[in-house]
């Protein structure tokens, strides 16, 4: 009996010293548990941040995000075979790796965000920089109107006679072709005669004679240069777009015969009747041992309806003195002008508008029309955009069919990544159409701006008239 209940002691310490030993270990098993969730839940937070931080560097406040997104499987990818190839050739082209790339992001990640930064990073357009910069600095072009405010140079006393026909002479020698203020001196003038033909063309009949432009400065070519007076523009009613071409016929190239041009404005003249008023644009003397003061003297001479006028264009003392003896023997007048400023008020000096002119002085601003066909200009450059947006768009659809088919995520993260790249899909397409409401907005303005200007031009102007 004793033994008994020796054995019987021994074993229920032998099974109380068991369970001791299982509540320890089982504390040290919950412990570890827990430490190893709390270490579970410090990375994932640090996971989540990581992935939100990445979620801001990606997210799309304005068009200039979208230029920061290249898909790196589309890095050779030209705007042009973006938007004229099939997406389903472009997928096609692309379908293995992708597969390859999403399905092990997908084994490390189900995180919707984290997916659709991933697809940005793969199928963005590399192409929105070279569609939205042209967008961004898009101007309109409205014609800027010619509203010349009269400099009377000299007595003060305003020109009532009619002009009648004009004969233009340009300088084309190869001394224009020098620079003044960063502007080439041919540009400068070719600018002023238009502009001023614009205004004279409306009264008289035109003619632009150009000298200078054969041949070289060379010796050899000196004869072919000299000899080279050409009437570009024939004499009769000005047609601006016919006078503007004949602009464009010509360089500066050679010598200056000016005593030649003056004499083949003589030549001209013999066959027409009234007042006849020769313009010279010049910068230089005369290089082809011609007398232009002789020539200019005989233009004039016994004919109180002709006049040699002459615009000293950059010049020097010695091409001034012989300028101003030219216009003194062609009962004409000097002027001298050393920048695109100073010659535009110089060939506009004495006009002033008709009370005809500025009836239809409104012509000057924008039209409704006009205004249409700027925004028809820029609707080019926002559909540029919509069309990349548009593929982009088309490219994520076919991403987002793989991951559904292969079952790479739950549907539920699959419904969240397909609301967030509509989400982002809308967002591009508000921020183009908000730069196309600004650019409107800009068109409108500077019309706007015109027309004030050539409302406060016109009052000006009557009130001169007035005087």
């Amino acid at each position: 009996m004793r033994k008994l209940i020796i054995w019987i002691s021994i074993s229920i310490l032998l099974i109380l010293g068991a369970c001791s030993e299982n509540e320890k270990n089982k504390e040290e098993n919950l412990k570890a548990k827990e430490a190893s969730t709390s270490e579970k839940a410090d990375e994932e937070k640090k996971d989540n941040d990581n992935a939100t931080t990445e979620i801001k560097e990606y997210s799309i406040e304005n068009l200039d995000d979208l230029k920061n997104y290249k898909g790196s499987l589309l890095s050779d990818l030209t705007l042009e075979e973006e938007l004229s190839t099939e997406t389903d050739e472009l997928m096609n082209s692309i379908e293995e790796e992708l597969k390859k790339e999403l399905t092990e992001f997908t084994e490390e990640t189900q995180n919707a965000k984290e997916l659709e930064i991933k697809l940005a990073s793969l199928l963005a357009s590399p192409n929105y920089e070279e569609a939205i910069d042209p967008a961004q600095s898009f101007k309109p072009t409205f014609e800027e109107p010619y509203l010349p405010i009269p400099k009377k140079v000299g007595s003060g006393v305003e020109q009532e006679d009619e002009i009648g026909k004009a004969i233009i002479l340009l300088d084309a020698s190869s001394s224009m072709l020098l620079s003044v203020d960063g502007e080439v001196k041919m540009d400068i003038a070719k600018d002023a005669v238009k502009r001023f033909t614009d205004v004279i063309g409306q009264d008289s009949d035109i003619s632009l004679v150009v000298y200078g432009h054969k041949g070289s400065e060379s010796n050899s070519d000196k004869k072919l240069s000299c000899e080279g007076i050409e009437e570009v523009y024939p004499m009769g009613e000005y047609n601006s777009d016919e006078f503007e071409g004949s602009l464009s016929t010509f360089e500066s190239k050679g010598w200056t015969p000016l005593a030649g041009a003056i004499n083949k404005a003589a030549e001209m003249s013999q066959k027409l009747e009234g007042a006849i008023t020769v313009y010279i644009v010049s910068d230089g003397v005369e290089t082809c041992d011609g007398d232009p003061v002789k020539a200019a003297e005989n233009f004039a001479k016994d004919n109180e309806g002709r006049s040699v006028n002459i615009i000293g264009f950059n010049v020097d003392k010695d091409a001034e003195d012989q300028l101003k003896s030219v216009s003194e023997a062609g009962n004409g007048d000097y002027f001298a002008a050393n920048n695109a400023d100073e010659i535009q008020q110089t060939i506009e000096y004495e006009w002033l508008p008709s009370a005809i002119d500025l009836a239809w002085a409104f012509t000057k601003a924008p039209d409704p029309w006009e205004e249409l066909a700027e925004m028809d200009r820029y609707k080019v450059e926002h559909q540029r955009i919509r069309d990349i947006i548009a593929k982009e768009d088309e490219r994520f659809d076919k991403a987002l069919k793989m991951i559904y088919q292969e079952e790479l995520i739950p549907s539920e993260a699959y419904d969240e990544l397909s609301e967030l790249i509509l989400n982002r899909k809308q967002k591009k397409i508000e921020l183009n159409d908000e730069l196309k409401s600004q650019k409107y907005d800009e068109i409108k303005q500077v019309s706007d701006d015109i027309r004030k200007r050539v409302d406060e031009w016109v009052e000006e102007m009557r009130k001169i008239k007035d005087e």
